[in-house]
């Protein structure tokens, strides 16, 4: 397997900056999965935060809350996403991982590329 496709299946499938890091571009690496794993955390943190706010708003109620219950508001917030905190936060995680996973398959491209003129000279 080429250089460029390993590294663009690590950032693609496991997580943004694995391609980087594999291919020896450690602080590019680093850079993408700290943004990364900082949106995500936002993400979670902004769901979290929605479905604490409506389970509250059932408990003031006299509600009864069940673990289905929370599930399926947790499961709407995350899908309707109507805090645009969150819209934001997953842009730029969507963004990062894209950007990701081009940069590691240009970066192992480029280094297949000078292992096939080195191979050539020897």
């Amino acid at each position: 397997m080429n250089n460029g496709l390993k590294g663009m299946l690590f950032s693609a499938l496991i997580f943004p900056g694995a391609g980087q890091i594999l291919l020896a571009r450690y602080v590019r690496g680093a850079v993408f999965f700290v943004v990364a794993f900082i949106s995500g955390l936002l993400c979670v943190t902004g769901v979290v935060r929605q479905a604490v706010l409506i389970l509250q708003d059932l408990a003031a109620r006299g509600e009864v809350i069940t673990i289905p219950k929370v599930m399926s508001i947790v499961a709407d917030i995350s899908t309707y996403a109507s805090s645009i905190f969150i819209k934001i936060a997953l842009l730029i995680l969507f963004c990062c991982w894209f950007y990701s996973v081009v940069d590691a398959w240009q970066i192992g491209k480029k280094m297949d590329a000078k292992q096939a003129v080195n191979k050539g000279i020897s």
